[in-house]
């Protein structure tokens, strides 16, 4: 995943924003997600049950699959495509930047790939206070 910010550069310290702010929002997110069965929690066609330690899923009220409940994470997205990611991870990071008083920023990329040469770019503009 790559990121991406524009804003007005700081007068004291001559960046927009330092890296290692950015890097540290992203590396909380990943985390969550990394190595995980991503689930896409508002996708009308699938379904999901507790059962235990297990994540049971049905498609189409069929029961289809289950998962250790460790191995999941449940995202409040309609499918688990790298658009819908992008544009997930995109959102929290603009919130927690926003969080954080970065509100000299113009614009927001977020770039999540799938595979070498096959990604989906989130782009948000930013409105400065």
């Amino acid at each position: 995943m790559g990121a991406a910010v524009e804003g007005t550069v700081d007068s004291e310290c001559l960046f927009v924003l330092d890296f290692s702010v950015l890097k540290q929002i992203i590396r909380r997110l990943v985390d969550t997600i990394d190595h995980k069965v991503l689930l896409p929690t508002l996708n009308p066609k699938l379904a999901y049950r507790e059962e235990g330690d297990s994540l049971a899923v049905d498609y189409f009220g069929q029961p289809t699959y289950v998962f250790p409940k460790r191995d999941c994470a449940l995202i409040p997205i309609p499918n688990s495509t790298a658009e819908m990611l992008a544009q997930y991870l995109g959102v929290l990071v603009q919130q927690q930047l926003a969080a954080g008083g970065y509100d000299h920023l113009t614009l927001l990329e977020l770039e999540v790939e799938e595979n070498y040469g096959q990604s989906a770019t989130y782009r948000q503009a930013l409105a400065l206070d």
